[in-house]
């Protein structure tokens, strides 16, 4: 055997091992197939190209079918930016029969070069979708994403569980991966809302914002530069975390809530390194834990009661002339082209060469239009932040805060305080004073007699309402968060995000 052949033989082997191609297995949809529990590679190649990967830890079976998309493509989640476009007819639909230990897990799709083409669409910018349980969205994971150009097929990478429906959504962006906007009230700065599916757009600094809009909308966000304590007085001992507050402003602006029916929910990056040191200031155990929630001031609907000044409403009712008046403004109008005289309305005629629009009575100088119109030329936000009363979810992996909110328009604030364990108070209106030598009354209007029955015979105790409980247990509208939680998140943003792996490593060799 010479050593040509022995070379050969090396490569072949060493092919086989390397492509695991060789080991993939034709097949069709709507076929039943085994998944292997022996932790060999699982490779199912379709008639579309389309692959389904996996490891497993059991035996198991999966399905794999193709659907017509229940939902458009613009309904998506997960990543920043608009518009997304389909780049396939059919979605493919993966069942097993709960196999939930696999080990990397992949679907891998194929990318159409001429849709792309069609669609302007960078290769960059595709992804493989997933249909939300809710049937509502389609959930785009970008750290398990990954695109092969050279044989132009899009990876879903790192999954336990395949169960699901997936499709190839393209996004038709200049920028790929993170589409962050910046800070401004410029028309450069603005966000365009399609006002037609469910659209997504992350900030500079983290803030992201999820809209659900019926028509197009603009949108900036901006920064403005401190909190007073004067805006601060309704929300009950919570404290802002950050010395600034985050300004969204809207074309609809929040004058007529009521004409786009949108949904929004606003995510707030947390500072851990702020929170930790409001912690630590408030004398916070390693063990204790504070409530973090959402305030906004939003904008005043019809401050001051002002009424339109449409067809006339609300202008002065002019006042009746008498007969006389009447002939008097007759008989100078018919004098006036005849001497070049100015008439009662204030104005001259050619003859003398005057200005239109003067007056008499002020020596000639122009009358300035009056502006009856008492509605606003400027919006204006309530004085106060009033806690968001809504479900409040943390994001621990990308360290936000999320809340939905009914209305968009206003300032922003993340809010702290000492973890009580009971919804806070809601700011009371105060009783009017009682007047000297009056009994004070009773609240609607019981007797003293009422009073003492309840006294002697108290109402049942009121028992907690769990549906204003958040899912952590917290009170509605707000997360907990640990002292243990702020100190693991603060040591993993110092490191980039990850694990600090140099720490680690020195910390072994000192052990």
């Amino acid at each position: 055997m010479t050593s040509g052949t022995v070379s050969s033989l090396i490569v072949f082997f060493l092919s086989c091992n390397l492509y695991p191609a060789l080991a993939q297995q034709q097949a069709q949809f709507n076929q039943v197939l085994n998944l292997n529990g022996d932790m060999n590679l699982n490779s199912f190649v379709f008639p579309d190209r389309s692959k389904v990967e996996t490891f497993s830890q059991s035996q198991r079976q999966l399905i794999v079918n193709q659907n017509t998309p229940s939902i458009p493509p613009n309904q998506v989640t997960g990543s920043t930016g608009q518009p997304f476009v389909a780049l396939m007819q059919q979605s493919m639909a993966i069942n097993t029969n709960g196999a939930n230990d696999l080990v990397g897990g992949q679907i891998e799709l194929v990318m159409n070069g001429q849709m792309l083409q069609q669609n302007a669409v960078n290769p960059d910018n595709v992804f493989v979708a997933q249909l939300s349980p809710d049937r509502q969205t389609w959930m785009i994971t970008e750290p398990m994403q990954s695109v092969n150009v050279t044989d132009m097929t899009v990876r879903f990478q790192k999954k336990n569980n395949i169960d699901g429906e997936y499709m190839a959504l393209g996004r038709q962006t200049n920028e790929t991966k993170n589409v962050l906007v910046p800070f401004g009230n410029s028309q450069a700065q603005s966000v365009v809302i399609q006002g037609s599916g469910l659209q997504e757009n992350e900030f500079v600094d983290g803030f992201r914002m999820s809209v659900r809009a019926t028509q197009p909308i603009t949108m900036n966000v901006d920064v403005k530069n401190g909190v007073n304590q004067g805006m601060l007085t309704q929300l009950q001992g919570q404290q802002p975390v950050n010395n600034f507050r985050y300004l969204v402003t809207t074309n609809l602006a929040g004058v007529q809530p009521d004409l786009n029916r949108m949904a929004t929910v606003v995510q707030l990056p947390i500072n851990a390194v702020r929170v930790q040191q409001m912690m630590q200031a408030m004398g916070v155990s390693a063990d204790g834990q504070v409530q973090v929630g959402v305030a906004q001031r939003p904008v005043q609907q019809n401050p001051g009661g002002a009424t339109g000044n449409l067809q006339g409403v609300g202008a002065p009712t002019p006042q009746r002339r008498t007969r006389d008046e009447f002939r008097r403004e007759v008989a100078e109008r018919q004098v006036a082209p005849a001497m070049g005289a100015t008439t009662g309305t204030g104005q001259t005629t050619p003859q003398t060469g005057g200005t239109i629009g003067t007056n008499p009575q002020t020596g000639g100088t122009p009358t300035q239009p009056q502006n009856n119109n008492p509605a606003a030329t400027q919006l204006l936000l309530a004085p106060t932040f009033t806690p968001i009363q809504n479900q409040a979810v943390l994001d621990p992996l990308n360290m936000r805060i999320a809340i939905p909110v009914s209305q968009v328009d206003g300032e922003f604030i993340i809010t702290m305080q000492a973890a009580t364990g009971g919804t806070p108070a809601a700011p009371q209106a105060q009783a009017p004073p009682t007047p000297a030598g009056e009994a004070p009354k009773a609240p609607g209007g019981a007797n003293s007699t009422t009073l003492a029955a309840e006294a002697a015979d108290p109402p049942p105790e009121r028992r907690a309402d769990n549906s204003t409980a958040s899912i952590d247990g917290a009170p509605k509208g707000y997360v907990y968060l640990t002292m243990r939680e702020v100190n693991r998140m603060v040591e993993i943003g110092n490191c980039g995000g990850m694990p600090c792996i140099s720490k680690m490593m020195s910390d072994l060799k000192s052990a």
